[in-house]
Parts: structure tokens; sequence; C-alpha cells
């Protein structure tokens, strides 16, 4: 497998995971109306005034842009590798990347209802997930070997998954529980306090389960450096999550936070995909190749 291929794979899942934090961004800053046309930002001017909010709109749209044709390339160049599993990630990531590309543009144009916003967040969630092991699984010598650290760390980005899903559903008008976030309480100004109560339990349990596949990833070769941002980034979005508790609920703190809350996912994800390979390497006698031994499980 050459080096073109998994450049090509690296951008692919690079610029998902940038597509969905820039979607936070957009979201947590109120962007989205900044630029009201499509493709261009207004109907008389294709690019975007020297104002905050809509080069923030703009630059989402950007990236989107270059998303979908990077995938599609790397889908394409998928079709040629000898397993499996990578083709089918790369196409699933090629769906999800086209359909929240198509809510993106029909937010825009005449507004979708939050159960279709649901729908565009599930897939651009699980095109980042299905690019990211897909990228994984492309490292030479690796091969699909999940270990009891890769299933507590996918159950994890299964429970965000529901948690930001959730959060689209319970949030009242412009609230920022609609953005990629974790929850705050039981908010009054949003709906179905008892779903609230539900996602806040399921906060618990990502973090619970997140920090367990840390734990477990700290004392394994080559898992401990993705480990660490994950852990880092977790406490992160808990500090800033304070904050916002206290009454710090700047612009900026509420955009650190969304930033975050993606970062946890796709750190998470990472997580779980190179737990759930082993790679074969040489030992230093010069043998043949073996599975390099990520743990003791």
């Amino acid at each position: 497998m050459s080096r073109a291929v998994r450049g090509w794979f690296t951008a692919a899942a690079l610029l998902t995971f940038a597509s969905v934090v820039m979607g936070a961004v957009v979201c947590a800053t109120q962007s989205g109306a900044s630029c009201p046309n499509w493709p261009g930002c207004y109907a008389d001017s294709f690019a975007p005034a020297v104002q905050l909010n809509p080069m923030i709109e703009f630059a989402h749209r950007v990236i989107a842009a270059a998303t979908g044709p990077t995938v599609l390339v790397a889908a394409i160049l998928a079709r040629r590798l000898p397993h499996r599993q990578p083709r089918v990630l790369a196409w699933t990531g090629l769906a999800g990347t086209i359909a929240a590309g198509v809510f993106g543009m029909l937010t825009v144009k005449v507004g979708i209802p939050w159960w279709l916003g649901m729908v565009d967040l599930a897939c651009a969630l699980t095109a980042t997930a299905c690019l990211i092991l897909a990228r994984v699984l492309l490292t030479p010598g690796a091969t699909w070997s999940p270990t009891t650290t890769a299933r507590i760390a996918w159950a994890a980005v299964g429970v965000l998954a529901a948690l930001h899903l959730t959060g689209i559903a319970v949030a009242g008008p412009d609230s920022f529980t609609r953005c990629l976030s974790w929850p705050l309480g039981v908010l009054g100004a949003d709906r179905w306090p008892l779903l609230q109560s539900l996602r806040l339990w399921l906060a618990v349990a990502a973090a619970g389960l997140i920090v367990a596949a840390v734990v477990r990833a700290s004392g394994r070769r080559g898992l401990w450096r993705v480990g660490v941002p994950v852990a880092v980034l977790l406490l992160a979005e808990v500090a800033v999550g304070a904050a916002l508790l206290v009454g710090q609920g700047s612009l900026l703190v509420r955009t650190a936070y969304a930033v975050l809350a993606a970062g946890v996912f796709g750190a998470t994800a990472l997580l779980a995909a190179r737990a759930s390979v082993a790679v074969a390497t040489r030992e230093t006698s010069g043998q043949n190749p073996i599975p390099a031994a990520l743990s003791s499980e």
C-alpha cells in the first residue's frame, strides 16, 4: 500500500473531523445565519464580509467543500485495497459526508427541523469515526484485533454520540444545548426535563467509560500517547463546564466548550481505533514479523 493512499485517508479523516469542529464553532458563535445564501455568502457576493461571524460560517463551508472530494478520492482508492473493512468504512464515511453536506445546504436555504438536525449530526459523527478507523487500519502491518480497551472506548464513542444527538432534541429556541457540548444541568429554557436528566446520566457514563479506557491504555505500548490527549481533553471539558456553571459564560468560553466536546469525541474514536488493531513488527533480531504486544489481554 502506497503512502499516497494513506495520505488521502489521513486527509479525509482530518477534514471530516475539522468539519465537525467548525460546525461546533458555528453553533456556539451563532454564525449560521451570517451567510444567508448558499454556496456563496450573499446573493450579490460569494465572499463573506470581513466580520467574525460571516468568516466563521464561510470557513466552515470551505472545509466542508474540501472534505467531500477528499473523502470521495479516498473511497475510490479504497476499491483496490485487499481488505474489505477499510473499503466499507471509506464508503460509509463518504455517504455520511455527502448527507451532512446536503443537510448543511438545506439548513441555510430552507431550514430543517430538530430531528433532521439529529440525522445531520449523526451522519457527521459516523463519517468521522469510520474514516478514523479506516486510516488506522491502513497502518502497515495492522490487523483487526479489538481488545477490551477497544470495546470500552467504542462504547464511550457510542454514548458520546447519543449525548450529543439528544442535545439537539432537548434544546429550546436558540439554546446553546443544541451545540456540540456536554449537559450543564436541567435547564428551564430547554424542553423534556426527563430527557435532559437522562443526558446527565449519559455524561456520567461517557466520562466513566473514557476514564476506564484511558487507564487501560496507560499500560499498553503504543496506546498511552493517544490516551493522554483524551484525558487532557476530558479534564479541560470538565474545567470549562465548571466555568460555565459559575457564570463565566462568555462567547469564548462557550466556543471552547463546544470545540473541546468535538475533540473528546474525535480523540476517543482514535483511541478506540488504535486499540482495535494489532500491528505486525519485526523482532530486533530480524526474525519473522510478529504481532506487536499491545497489551497482556
